[in-house]
């Protein structure tokens, strides 16, 4: 057999194979032609504009939800419960060290959450409200990193207990602090200190009149 010839057997095998492939293929109907100059090209994708925008606004919506939950929670514990817990803390060595985060736990729940660096710049109160009487246990997180060189990061994570009186306001005093050397000591010598300390004050004060559930007649105060 010539090459001629065995070409185009190879073309007819070809396309009648291609020629029952369409028969058996379903007929899809045809919409109207695309006006000439217009092509078929596809509209702008706004896919990923729209859901940022969608996204953002989901986000004001749980924040909002959250902040609307958490006043309703204290608005409830205030008529619950009688006792009071009120946290501050302060990070005390913010010259060589900037807090990449710090976190005040109550019961396991977080109560508090900076990433800002403000437990830094004040030793205002962050959290304040009412709990049942008895104990319950915060938890302090502090994530600090070297204002000279960042690689240098010191965390420490600190437990204790409270037990909080009927009719009383438990204040909890906690200062953090860093007094090492490490964050500017190590690059002149190559030797250096973490020295992480969190000190914790505890003391009661009498709940101000008119605060909080009214104990139930008989009931004993601690």
């Amino acid at each position: 057999m010539s090459s001629t010839a065995h070409t185009f057997g190879l073309v007819l095998a070809l396309s009648l194979a291609l020629a029952g492939g369409v028969a058996s293929a379903q007929p899809v109907p045809e919409g109207p032609a695309p006006p000439p100059g217009t092509g078929a090209e596809a509209p702008p994708d706004t896919t990923s504009a729209g859901s940022i925008e969608e996204l953002r606004k989901e986000y004001e919506r749980v924040r909002e939800g959250l902040f609307t939950s958490r006043a309703r929670a204290a608005a409830l514990a205030s008529a619950v419960y009688s006792s009071k817990v009120r946290i501050s803390l302060r990070y005390d060595t913010p010259r060589f060290y900037k807090v990449k985060r710090a976190t005040v736990r109550l019961d396991g729940a977080n109560v508090f959450e900076d990433e800002g660096g403000t437990v830094g710049a004040n030793d205002q109160i962050r959290f304040d409200g009412f709990v049942a009487p008895g104990r319950h246990q915060i938890t302090i997180v502090i994530e600090a990193e070297a204002k000279d060189d960042t690689s240098f990061v010191s965390a420490t994570t600190s437990s204790f207990t409270i037990d909080v009186p009927t009719r009383k306001v438990v204040v909890v005093k906690a200062r953090a602090e860093d007094g090492g050397d490490m964050a500017y000591a190590w690059s002149r010598k190559q030797r250096g200190s973490y020295k992480l300390l969190l000190d914790v004050d505890v003391k009661t004060e009498s709940l101000p009149d008119g605060t909080g559930a009214k104990e139930p007649r008989g009931a004993r105060v601690k």
